[in-house]
This record gives structure tokens, C-alpha cells and sequence, in this order.
């Protein structure tokens, strides 16, 4: 049998998210996937937070980003769908997550590269913060919600008898598309309201200069 590493217990642990969610997400259970007590998981990991962490780095090896291209928009694009992916992939990982928000060195690799896209698309550092932040917050929050609607069937009939059209709207005919069009509608309004903040920071500047 293959010794007991925190690489085995990260990879037990995420096929027990997968397969039973949050409720199911135990020691114990980890514990029995693996063939071991529960006391040996202890050994390696102190508490459950920190199998959690295990979990979360596990998930992300799993799928490294994507080398950056330069431009700054395309990039954004690529880690939205890296995070819907994600969510995709792994379901439950996010509710675990909101209940034990650990950090790993994997997340602050993805709020630094979140920093890094905003600044190079002409955002000062305060602005470009911002953006990060935001940008973890909301695409998270898309992406799970079109997993969501990809899974909901149509109204029935007799709710949309009034108007055909309406029915079409919860027709997912191309989720890709429409997920990248939400993200990219989402991306250039925040680059311009940031921008136009910018504008006024450095206006509001020039006229406490000729003051």
C-alpha cells in the first residue's frame, strides 16, 4: 500500500466533495476512501479547515492557468472560464469553500494575476485592487449561476402560452457564447467605470493644482 501523504489525503478528500458535497465531507469519510483511521488523516492535517485547503490546492493543480498572452482582455476572458470550469468540475468545492475560507499559496497566485490583468489595462494600483476584487467576486457568481440555468428545463407551456417568445430566453442553445458575452459585458463596464473615476481623480488633481 502506498504511504500516506498529504497528496493522497488532498486527492481522497476532493473524490469525496465530488461524490457525497458538503454534507458527506468528513474525516471519517476521507478516512475510509483512503483504507486508514481517521487518527492517521490527524496526522497529517490538524483539523478540518486545513483539509479543506488541501482540497482547494488539489483542485487547482489540477488545472493550471493558462499562460498569459498580453492582451489583457483575452486573459481575463481565459480566467473566467478557468473559474467556471471549476465550478463546473468540482460543485460543491465553492459552498466547502464559503464554510471554511482558508487561503492557499493557489488563490493568492489568482488575486495576483487578477491585480496584474487590471494594471495592464491602464488602471492605477488603487483602481486596479478594486477590480480584482471585484472581478473574483462577480465571475464566481456568474459562473455558478450558468451552471444553474444550464440545468433548469424550460417553462412549461402553459406559463408562456401569452407570448412564444419568452419561452426562447430560457433556451441555453449556446451557453459558451453566452457566458463569454455576460463576462466580457462585465469586463469592459467595470474597465470603464473604473476609467471614468480616473478621469475625474485626475481632474479634480489638475484643478487643485491651478488652484
Amino acid at each position: 500500500m502506498a504511504r500516506l501523504d498529504k497528496e493522497r489525503i488532498a486527492a481522497a478528500a476532493l473524490a469525496v466533495v465530488d461524490s457525497r458535497g458538503v454534507p458527506g465531507f468528513t474525516i471519517r469519510a476521507v478516512a475510509e476512501v483512503l483504507g486508514v483511521t481517521p487518527m492517521a488523516i490527524y496526522y497529517h492535517v490538524k483539523n478540518k479547515a486545513e483539509l479543506v485547503a488541501l482540497v482547494v490546492s488539489a483542485s487547482h493543480k489540477e488545472r493550471p492557468l493558462a499562460p498569459l498572452t498580453g492582451a489583457w482582455r483575452d486573459d481575463m476572458l481565459a480566467m473566467a472560464r478557468w473559474m467556471r470550469d471549476g465550478v463546473i468540475k468540482h460543485p460543491a468545492l465553492g459552498e466547502l469553500h464559503r464554510i471554511y475560507p482558508v487561503y492557499t499559496p493557489e488563490i493568492i497566485q489568482l488575486a495576483e494575476r487578477w491585480l496584474q490583468l487590471w494594471q495592464q489595462s491602464g488602471l492605477g494600483l488603487k483602481l486596479a485592487v478594486r477590480a480584482a476584487a471585484t472581478s473574483s467576486v462577480a465571475i464566481a457568481g456568474v459562473a455558478v449561476q450558468a451552471m444553474v440555468v444550464q440545468k433548469l428545463k424550460p417553462p412549461d407551456e402553459s406559463l408562456v402560452s401569452r407570448d412564444a417568445r419568452v419561452r426562447r430566453t430560457f433556451r441555453m442553445e449556446d451557453p459558451e457564447a453566452i457566458f463569454d458575452l455576460a463576462i466580457s459585458a462585465f469586463i469592459d463596464g467595470l474597465h470603464a467605470s473604473l476609467g471614468r473615476k480616473r478621469s475625474r481623480r485626475s481632474a479634480s488633481r489638475r484643478r487643485a493644482r491651478g488652484a
